[in-house]
Formats: structure tokens, C-alpha cells, sequence
């Protein structure tokens, strides 16, 4: 007879491992005090680098709408008699930037659809957690390459797939048929909201409505990539009939697929 906690112990156990979040849900103490992004810049970047290098261990990223929960432990007589805090979206700022990127837990701010932020009071050493919600299923495994789809819009995709718990690579003929996928969506996608703006549907009429054929899948525009994963241009020929690859052009840096 099959366990009914058998999904919990899978999701705790990648959980534990760093392989996915809790059903959605992540949290995490970070021992050390938070810089306001008023900041030096040295300072700041000193800070961000720390909170990355408490996230070695989370080998995910969230891939769509995120729900954030941040509170601050902070010296209230700081707080009260001094200048030496800042006010709660000055510390926002710096945290969010801390947390994004391909180290961290999300792509960008954009991603955060709600965020709660509060201060309390300890007299400890100051230090502040952060906590996470989205749909359990919508995380993807580091690392992550972006690709461009029939709509303008860049996907973001996985070598690597979950898989009850643990994470699994996947063979090239996989990787390809999920990008196929993707841009068989995204071009039905554009060709329908085309053709819903030429019969006189409004631009939101026009998005919505299309929203029916998209895949679960969210695009990024261009100015909302990771931008340290857009100094290397790689674009490949995918073709079709044989499911093969063959490199066309390449530069320097870090990696950036195309899909043409």
C-alpha cells in the first residue's frame, strides 16, 4: 500500500537537499546584519555577495510569481535614538538584489508579485530571514540558460529536471523537444494575438485571450535577463527533421543560447 506522506517525505527530503522548495516555500536566516541600499557601493556589494553565499546550498530558482516575506531583527535603540538605520524599503532594495541573479533564488524583481517587510526588535546582533511562496511546481534547476522565442520574449531552461526529489540531467534530444515545445507555444501565442489586434480586439483583449495557448512556462523581455548571461552569444541551428545541433557563431564569455 502506497504512503500517503510519501509526497511529504519526497518534498522534505529535496527540500533538505536543496533540490527544490517546500511545497512552494522556502526560508532562510541569514546570521548577519542587513545594509540598507543607501549604502556605499562597496558595502552593498560586500553584503549581496554574503547573501549569495548563503544560498550555495539552493540548486533552484524560482521561474515565476513570487510572494516575499522579510523581516528585519534589528537594535532598537538604534532605531530609535541614532541615524544609524534606514528606512524599510531602503533595506527592500538591497536584499531583493542580493537574491536575484543565477546564484541566487529568482531572475528578477519583476518576479515579486507581494512583498511583506518588518522590523522587530533583539538583543542579539542584528540579522533579518527572508521567506518565500510560490506555485509548488514553479521553480527550475541551476543552471539556467535563457532562450528566444517566436514571441520576443527569452525563456528560461534547464539541462537539468526535477525528479521526485532529486535532480536529474537530462539528454540533448529531451533539452530539445522541451525548447520545441516552447516555441511551438510562443509562435501560436503571437500568431492568434496577431490576429485578434487585426479583428478588432483591444491590445489587453488581445493578450488575455491568448494567454489560453501559452505554455506554463513565463518569458522574460530582454531588459529583465540576467544581465551577466548576455555577453556570449551562441546561436544554433536546431534541425527539425534530424534533431541535431550545429553550432553557427560564438564569442567570449559567459554562456547565452539563441534558438533561431
Amino acid at each position: 500500500m502506497t504512503d500517503i506522506d510519501e509526497p511529504f517525505h519526497r518534498e522534505a527530503a529535496g527540500a533538505k537537499a536543496g533540490t527544490n522548495p517546500m511545497f512552494g516555500e522556502w526560508q532562510r536566516k541569514f546570521e548577519f546584519a542587513p545594509v540598507p541600499h543607501g549604502d556605499g557601493g562597496s558595502k552593498r556589494s560586500a553584503f549581496q555577495k554574503q547573501i549569495l553565499a548563503n544560498l550555495a546550498d539552493v540548486r533552484w530558482m524560482y521561474s515565476n510569481e513570487v510572494r516575499l516575506e522579510i523581516v528585519l531583527y534589528l537594535d532598537i535603540q538604534n532605531i530609535l535614538e541614532t541615524s544609524d538605520t534606514a528606512d524599510l524599503d531602503n533595506y527592500a532594495k538591497s536584499i531583493l538584489d542580493g537574491l536575484k541573479g543565477p546564484d541566487g533564488i529568482m531572475f528578477d524583481d519583476t518576479q515579486v508579485q507581494s512583498l511583506g517587510l518588518s522590523w522587530l526588535d533583539t538583543c542579539d546582533e542584528s540579522y533579518f530571514t527572508v521567506g518565500a511562496r510560490s506555485s509548488p511546481d514553479d521553480f527550475i534547476m541551476k543552471p539556467v540558460e535563457f532562450y528566444e522565442m517566436p514571441n520576443g520574449l527569452w525563456f528560461p531552461h534547464s539541462k537539468i529536471f526535477w525528479n521526485d526529489g532529486d535532480a536529474t540531467a537530462v539528454g540533448d534530444s529531451n533539452h530539445f523537444l522541451d525548447l520545441t515545445i516552447s516555441e511551438v507555444m510562443s509562435g501560436a501565442n503571437k500568431q492568434l494575438r496577431h490576429k485578434l489586434r487585426t479583428s478588432g480586439h483591444n491590445r489587453l483583449q488581445a493578450y488575455q485571450t491568448s494567454r489560453w495557448i501559452s505554455s506554463n512556462k513565463r518569458g522574460y523581455h530582454r531588459s529583465r535577463m540576467l544581465t551577466n548571461l548576455r555577453k556570449r552569444w551562441t546561436t544554433f541551428w536546431y534541425m527539425r527533421n534530424f534533431g541535431t545541433m550545429r553550432p553557427m557563431a560564438c564569442s567570449s564569455g559567459p554562456t547565452l543560447t539563441i534558438i533561431r
